[in-house]
């Protein structure tokens, strides 16, 4: 095997690019980009193979390396004027002219083949994810020994590169002629890979809307029966109610980011976003009577209780994620970010410690839950935990959360009685099903890539558009903890004007009409 060098890639400024016109997917936008490579090969009578991948892989096609220039030259199909972009990487022994390296088509070990997409505002669409690698392998003479001591067969296409790894390393004359005739795909068993999550697997948002003068008539009644130090008054704080649209620019980041979403549950109160299409097939509006056990308990104001009822979904698929309105996708993602091929879900623990005080009305109520939460572990399982989540999706198994419930319904009702966050409140849901089905060996803590971000911060703005320019980003938490009145006009104005510069496009859940409208809003904010 070679070493390879890479060479330096022009500067964005000078790449081409085609302005978008609809929503961008990024997994649509993989496949149609590898279909263009994949037709301009057949079309020029190139001989390749495409590799099989894992999630989030870019797709990779083989060719032969006496086939180098033909590739090269019918690569010139993706045109520039379209955006297309191409990288090529040399073998460590090419020269370093780039002019001799134009000439030496045996050179190139590796094309890669992006296509830069924009919006009208002119933020980048696309992503690393989307593009296409294609690489030049060589054909091994005789008694060139495997890695298990014997010898490859005369005429097998072997790659050069040692990385990044690949799940076939090379091609025996015969396999690469079976898979040049099997669609120009790798022959492999018809069965899913072992590490992939072949089931289904739903979202689950809930949401309200705080400024609907019925909603609020019925939050100031139940209100009216608290008493003074008996909740922490951040319960009860208008910016935790208030809506921002930001439903509409996470749905948009799950069309764009996580279209492998089979179904959302959308969970409220006798209310619907006024810019969602209530008919698009794949989101469902579901109201609190429809999933709480005991209707009695209603009208509730507290995620506590209602994330503690959400398995009750009808029709909701085994694996599902919680959301809350107020996280986004940043990148492309896959189920295997949130789940295991052997069917366990994920968590994503904090480093941040619990202190060591007992639950109080002092707390934040998701401080006092997690408190509550470690008490239960301690009690019912013996073990010791210390750590809270981090602001991210919350994967859930259906089965172990019914089971969880079954098993101790006294803490489940209790919880879902509590109208509004309460210092003796467990966070289910968010905390306690992940610790618990743990320690039952049905979930695994993981890595993911994200950021939590204070909006009512000082620095919000300069840190918004930091957050702009990060590619490293699975997914993202902009969080209003307890804002005052006076601030809302701004923190609405900073809002709109991040999500729209970063989810810039409509997606299929927004009505025409509100796709009209909204994209014709501006914010000042983009030219302070």
């Amino acid at each position: 095997q070679q070493r390879i060098r890479t060479t330096l890639r022009p500067s964005l400024a000078h790449q081409p690019q085609v302005v978008a016109t609809e929503v961008h997917n990024s997994v649509a936008a993989q496949q149609r980009n590898l279909d263009a490579v994949r037709s301009a090969f057949r079309a020029a009578g190139v001989d390749f193979v495409e590799l099989p991948r894992r999630a989030r892989d870019r797709a990779r096609l083989v060719i032969p390396q006496s086939q180098t220039r033909h590739a090269l030259e019918a690569l010139t199909s993706l045109r520039a004027s379209e955006g297309w972009t191409q990288y090529r990487r040399y073998y460590s022994w090419a020269s370093a002219s780039p002019r001799k390296q134009r000439r030496d088509p045996f050179a190139v070990a590796t094309m890669i083949l992006h296509r830069r997409v924009v919006a009208p505002n002119g933020r980048v669409l696309s992503t690393g994810f989307e593009g296409v690698i294609v690489e030049a392998w060589t054909d091994l003479g005789p008694r060139r020994r495997r890695v298990d001591g014997s010898t490859h067969i005369p005429g097998t296409l072997h790659r050069v590169a040692k990385q990044p790894r690949t799940l076939v390393e090379y091609f025996t004359p015969e396999v690469w002629a079976a898979s040049l005739a099997n669609d120009n795909h790798t022959i492999l068993p018809d069965a899913p890979d072992l590490y992939g999550v072949p089931d289904p697997v739903d979202l689950v948002y809930t949401w309200v809307d705080g400024s609907d003068p019925e909603w609020r008539a019925k939050k100031l009644r139940a209100q009216g029966d608290l008493s003074e130090g008996q909740i922490n008054e951040t319960a009860v704080s208008e910016s935790r109610f208030a809506d921002r649209q930001e439903l509409l620019y996470s749905l948009r980041s799950v069309e764009a980011y996580a279209s492998w979403v089979n179904h959302i549950y959308l969970i409220t109160d006798a209310q619907v976003p006024d810019w969602l299409d209530t008919d698009h097939p794949k989101i469902t509006v579901i109201d609190h009577k429809d999933i709480f056990s005991d209707q009695g308990n209603l009208p509730v104001f507290n995620s506590h209780a209602i994330e503690s009822q959400m398995h009750h979904i009808p029709g909701l698929s085994e694996k599902y994620i919680y959301m809350n309105d107020d996280l986004f996708f940043m990148r492309p993602t896959s189920p295997e970010l949130f789940f295991t091929g052997n069917g366990l879900s994920r968590f994503f623990p904090s480093t941040a410690p619990l202190d060591l005080s007992e639950a109080s009305a002092r707390d934040m109520p998701v401080l006092s839950a997690a408190k509550h939460g470690r008490d239960f572990m301690l009690n019912e399982h013996g073990r010791r935990v210390g750590n809270k989540f981090k602001h991210t999706p919350h994967p859930q198994l259906k089965s172990v959360m019914s089971d969880f419930e079954a098993e101790y319904q006294q803490l489940f009702d209790h919880v879902a009685q509590s109208k509004f966050r309460h210092p003796d409140d467990y966070s289910i849901s968010s905390a306690l099903y992940h610790f618990h089905a743990y320690a039952r060996g049905k979930a695994i803590d993981s890595p993911i890539r994200y950021a939590y971000m204070d909006i009512s911060r000082p620095d919000a703005e300069l840190y918004m558009r930091r957050l702009l320019r990060r590619r490293n980003l699975d997914v993202l938490c902009l969080n209003d903890t307890d804002s005052t009145p006076e601030a809302q006009e701004h923190l609405d104005e900073i809002m709109h004007w991040f999500l729209s510069e970063k989810f810039p496009l409509p997606s299929s859940f927004e009505k025409q009409s509100s796709q009209a409208s909204g994209s014709q809003q501006q914010s000042s904010v983009a030219n302070q």
